[in-house]
């Protein structure tokens, strides 16, 4: 019984070498790969055909895997290595210049809307974290709207890839805002959660329903709540000062005069290159207050009295008379600390030292659960030619008498009189190797240096901001 059981191996002959598991597995792969072939052959498909087809299949497969991590790929082996004049400190941060050589990447597969909006990012046609939010999230809205979702898959799975190509190139106009990063992973979730049983066109009229839910509630509603509190702050014959422009201070300055009928005095602070705060002023200059006697009178004239200076021109003797700052934020960041366009730490300083009590208005969609402790680790590099060309946004250089003898005196004859005029000190700053010019955007002002933080939710102290996004994320 014991020498049935016993199974005898087969003898392998001696000539003939064994084959790995791989060498078998390859030899399948032929035979099976050769049997299919046949196969076709006896349909009646030549092998010239069958090749085609496997170059179109495999051509597909590859458009299909332009996933957003291969774009990211692409994008990186795009960037041009420019001879930046940036700071050892500052190399970590993109330049103008590197952004914009990754845009021609994937320009193929963006919706027109996007390229335009990008290009408005780019040269500042479009400036401030909620406008720029509410302008991407009205855009994609319409590129929603156009979306079609190819054969052989989802909405719910293809959607979000493809916005994922228009979020990169929106990318290389200007880095993302903390509000905009906030609102994406909103939408993509939203995107998540629709039904795979639910039609294209159901699921996109949801969407562009729930991006205007969106809109009026982190946006227009906030802002309604924020300014009804912090007029509360706003007393008759107040001096406020101010800095640079804000969607939320400009509505609130407006809702004191025009409905709670307050005459205050308005310091509005400003600095180059962007000059935010004539944008301010020009939009407090042309609201209309309906007088009883029928007359159309600007709030600026009854109400408002404005000094507009510039940021190096604020000395102590101007914040003498300042009773209350309010200020705008870019973000407010998990540690307390307010992130906002560079120059408003300075003012919140020359502020704090001199007991003023600084305000800042901000939407709970503009909070985020980063830390950082300093303005080098994250900002954003604008192009420093900005600072040095002279534009249309810089205000007209006027010399006085004296200045103007003094140039004369110094230059005598006409010809260097005219070199003068046309020549700028830095116009060759890159010649230079030991100059370098920096235009960052964005600083951070410490928790001390804010006595409140006012939000849809109330007015809470900088500490408090972990509890805002609790309840951020909980809604």
């Amino acid at each position: 019984m014991a020498d049935t059981a016993v199974q005898a191996k087969p003898v392998e002959p001696a000539g003939e070498k064994k084959l790995s598991n791989k060498e078998l597995k390859e030899l399948k792969k032929k035979e099976k790969a050769a049997k299919r072939a046949a196969q076709k052959e006896k349909n009646g498909i030549t092998v010239e055909q069958q090749r085609q087809l496997a170059d179109e299949k495999k051509k597909s497969s590859q458009a299909a895997s332009n996933t957003a991590s291969n774009l990211k790929k692409q994008l990186n082996q795009t960037l041009i290595s420019t001879d930046k004049k940036v700071p050892h400190l500052f190399g970590h941060l993109e330049t103008r210049e590197q952004r914009n050589a990754s845009s021609p990447a994937i320009s193929h597969i963006v919706h027109p809307a996007i390229i335009t909006l990008t290009l408005k990012f780019s040269s500042y046609t479009v400036v401030g974290s909620s406008s720029r939010l509410v302008h991407m999230l009205r855009v994609f809205k319409q590129v929603i709207q156009d979306y079609k979702t190819p054969e052989h898959t989802t909405l719910t799975r293809h959607l979000t890839g493809h916005l994922s190509h228009q979020i990169e190139f929106l990318k290389s106009g200007r880095p993302l805002s903390v509000s905009m990063g906030n609102a994406i992973r909103w939408l993509k979730q939203e995107i998540s959660h629709i039904s795979i049983d639910m039609s294209d066109s159901q699921a996109k009229e949801l969407l562009c329903q729930k991006i205007d839910d969106f809109l009026r509630e982190k946006v227009e509603l906030s802002d309604q709540l924020i300014v009804e509190s912090a007029s509360k702050h706003v007393t008759n014959g107040a001096t406020i000062l101010t800095f640079g422009h804000s969607q939320v201070l400009e509505e609130l300055f407006k809702y004191c005069a025009l409905e709670q009928g307050k005459k205050f005095t308005l310091v509005i602070v400003d600095s180059r290159p962007l000059f935010e705060g004539k944008k301010l002023l020009k939009h407090l200059s042309k609201t209309i207050y309906h007088d009883a006697s029928g007359e159309d009178v600007p709030i600026t004239q009854k109400f408002i009295t404005v000094h507009y200076v510039l940021l190096n021109a604020l000395s102590s003797t101007l914040l003498d008379d300042v009773d209350c700052v309010f200020l705008g934020a870019h973000a407010m960041l998990s540690n307390g600390r307010l992130f906002s366009r560079v120059g408003t730490a300075m003012i919140a300083m020359m502020c704090h030292t001199r007991n003023i009590p600084v305000l800042t208005c901000c939407e709970s969609i503009k909070f985020s659960d980063k830390v950082q402790l300093d303005s080098v680790t994250n900002n954003e590099l604008a192009d420093p030619d900005d600072l040095i060309n002279k534009d249309s946004r810089n205000p007209p250089q006027k010399k006085t008498f004296a200045l103007e003898q003094f140039l004369k005196s110094a230059h005598s004859g006409k010809e260097k009189k005219e070199e003068a005029k046309e020549e700028s000190p830095l116009q060759n700053w890159k010649s230079l190797p030991a100059l370098n010019i920096l235009n960052i955007m964005y600083d951070l002002t410490p928790p001390e240096y804010i006595n409140k933080v006012i939000t849809e939710l109330g007015a809470l102290p900088p500490s408090s901001v972990p509890v805002i996004l609790r309840e951020y994320k909980s809604t």
